[in-house]
């Protein structure tokens, strides 16, 4: 029996409040949606999308893979945050509307779940708060169901450190850890903050808080000594969310610079993408803990990820996170805001803090779009924190 064709009859986006670019496909009769999120540079990488949607514009939303790799192969300038987000937000709005179109959920369609819940953790530490608040943040987390969380490992640092930030860093680990108690997983984010010298010794200094990994101990442009911060410490390393092609991940891969692969979906191009550096974490026996400080669209994106990745076993959930404060209004939780309040449940942590893998088709989440159209006429005023040096070197924020 010959399939009625999804024609792509249009591609819309938004920017909604705190710092997301939303978008949504039509096709067919059904809508899918996906995110372009490129923090605090939304302007560029939706201009992107309105470049790239021509060659989406009438085509077969069931041609996927083949639209979505095409487009990146016509294009000659390819690659880097901002065209792969806006790729990656296509991508994951056809996944949408694919699933919806077969009535299965997009593990479903990319060969089954391999779990039935994934386990999350939380943000917790605020952004260089100091040691008591970064406990009392820490403990009202985990008050609320997580049993993972994760937090900044430094304040910006000079490249020898002079100016007491180990011995901050030190101190606000040992609050949080004291707070949360030795059954609670804490990850370190060094957030690239630290050149290799300081990275190497904050690795040494902040075990006796028995991490549950480091996260970007320094800037992807620097992951060729990701090797030998790795070899001082039984800490695995992770990073990924600034990169943004398979092949950069393979090349950590093959460098044996990480033990967990951490690719931001959105970033990366979309599941796809994501979906291939998870089987290339599988084959090498190493992890992939997807970064997403995003939007529910983007959560959803890599829930479908993790699901059915053996290498998978947790995913960041930026619930409750400060970045995601922004342009708050009123009662509702900023990170619930534009999904229909009927589906608020499904992110409701059972007592191991997992969540359940929804069985609904596409991503699972239904997005009041009239909610996100309202929101949108605020704009957006998010942008990267400005951090210095006491000397007053601009720091990596």
């Amino acid at each position: 029996m010959t399939q009625v064709p999804l024609l792509i009859e249009r591609i819309e986006t938004l920017q909604v409040p705190p710092r997301w670019g939303l978008l949504r496909i039509i096709a067919g009769g059904l809508e899918g949606f996906g995110e372009y999120t490129v923090e605090g540079q939304l302007d560029g990488a939706e201009a992107i999308v309105k470049e790239l949607s021509t060659y989406f514009l009438g085509k077969d939303a069931r041609d996927l893979k083949r639209l979505v790799r095409g487009c990146y192969d016509q294009s000659f300038y390819h690659g880097g945050a901002h065209f792969m987000s806006a790729l990656g937000g296509i991508e994951i709005a056809l996944w949408d509307i694919v699933g919806k179109a077969a009535g299965q959920p997009i593990y479903r369609l990319l060969g089954g779940k391999v779990r039935d819940k994934v386990k999350v953790y939380r943000w917790a530490g605020g952004n260089n708060n100091a040691p008591g608040a970064a406990a009392e943040e820490a403990a009202r987390v985990v008050a609320e169901g997580a049993r993972a969380i994760k937090m900044n490992a430094c304040p910006p640092l000079a490249a020898i450190d002079t100016y007491g930030g180990i011995r901050a860093a030190v101190q606000r680990a040992r609050a949080v850890r004291e707070a949360v108690g030795p059954d609670v997983d804490i990850a370190f984010d060094f957030h690239g903050r630290c050149n290799v010298p300081m990275a190497r010794r904050l690795a040494r200094e902040l075990e006796f808080a028995n991490p549950l990994f480091y996260e970007e101990p320094v800037r992807p442009e620097y992951n060729r000594w990701l090797p030998e911060i790795a070899g001082i410490t039984a800490v695995p390393i992770a990073t990924g969310e600034r990169m943004c092609t398979v092949a950069e991940f393979s090349d950590v891969v093959a460098h044996r610079s990480a033990h967990i692969l951490q690719p931001d979906l959105v970033h990366v191009g979309g599941i796809s993408n994501a979906a291939e550096i998870a089987s290339m974490a599988e084959a090498n026996g190493i992890a992939i803990a997807p970064h997403c400080p995003l939007s529910p669209v983007a959560f959803m994106a890599c829930l479908h990820v993790v699901a059915q990745s053996r290498a998978g076993w947790i995913l960041e959930w930026s619930k409750g996170i400060h970045y995601n404060s922004s342009g708050a209004t009123g009662d509702v939780d900023p990170w619930l805001r534009y999904i229909e309040e009927s589906d608020w449940p499904m992110f409701e942590v059972d007592d191991t803090g997992h969540l359940a893998i929804t069985e609904c088709p596409g991503l699972g989440v239904k997005i009041n779009w009239r909610e996100a159209e309202c929101a949108a006429k605020a704009g957006v005023t998010w942008r990267d924190e400005a951090m210095y040096l006491p000397d007053g070197t601009k720091a990596n924020w």
